[in-house]
């Protein structure tokens, strides 16, 4: 009955209205958007983040400089949700940007407004180049909690091309993604597990890896449907993480307005 009532409250979400709002000053070029996902698992850069969750997508441009924001909320109460806000600059297809990132239950007190190099909040650099045929982006974190288990500032990077293609009638994206070195990590102890009683374990959990690795994998086929008063995309995500030797299908709809 719990997962009824999950499927039940997301199909309740998703038919509700969206509304994006276009420039009426055409000479200003500004334009605002807005939609929201319904996914059935939050897959984010190899990473099984959660379960079914909305994810809403706010951004207004001008002349190339934008400003968006994103979030996720998960059904179960014990996902954690988020934040991120981009101020970006593209131009002739190379794109420039800045990208804070804030989870809650980092924080015991939830705070937004709360920065510090331990706190919920990581800022990350991102640089890239769009073309017709692909995108090749990179990702830096550059402040935050992002330490490795040495102690080090980590600069947990990533790095992804992805190339769309049509086929049969439907979209498709197929993207690979990974990481040139040690990203960040922390230790979980495991006390008493050897022959003496005092015997300490560790095991390494990692952001991305412990070295240069592939750490994500993913083909998405796309189908919009036109409903008069909104665009539908709908699709279905196979994302693979070779690292961890982990793969999940996942499944979204977007409502997306005109």
């Amino acid at each position: 009955m719990k997962l009824y009532r999950k499927l039940a409250l997301a199909a309740m979400i998703a038919t509700l209205p969206m509304q994006g709002v276009f420039a009426q000053d055409d000479n200003e070029e500004v334009e605002t958007y807005l939609d929201a996902t319904l996914v059935s698992q939050y897959m984010w850069r190899g990473l099984n983040l959660g379960g079914i969750s909305i994810q809403p997508t706010a951004y207004v441009s001008w002349r190339g400089l934008t400003l968006r924001a994103d979030g996720n909320a998960g059904f179960d109460s014990s996902d954690a949700k988020e934040i991120d806000i981009t101020l970006g600059y593209e131009r002739w297809g190379f794109n420039i940007g800045v990208i804070d990132y804030w989870t809650s239950g980092v924080d015991k007190n939830n705070r937004y407004f709360y920065y510090d190099t331990k706190g919920p909040h990581k800022l990350e650099a991102n640089i890239g180049y769009s073309w017709k045929y692909g995108s090749l982006q990179a990702y830096t974190i550059f402040y935050g909690n992002d330490y490795r288990i040495s102690g080090e500032k980590a600069y947990s990077t990533y790095i992804e091309l992805s190339v769309p293609f049509k086929l049969g009638g439907v979209d498709f994206t197929a993207a690979v993604g990974g990481t040139p070195f040690e990203s960040s990590g922390y230790d979980e102890v495991l006390e008493n597990q050897g022959f003496f009683a005092d015997e300490t374990h560790y095991i390494h959990h990692y952001e991305y890896a412990e070295g240069p690795a592939c750490i994500m994998a993913s083909l998405r086929a796309t189908k919009t449907l036109d409903l008069g008063i909104a665009h539908l995309p709908i699709f279905a995500e196979v994302h693979a993480n070779p690292y961890l030797q982990t793969a999940n299908f996942l499944v979204g709809v977007t409502i997306a307005p005109f």
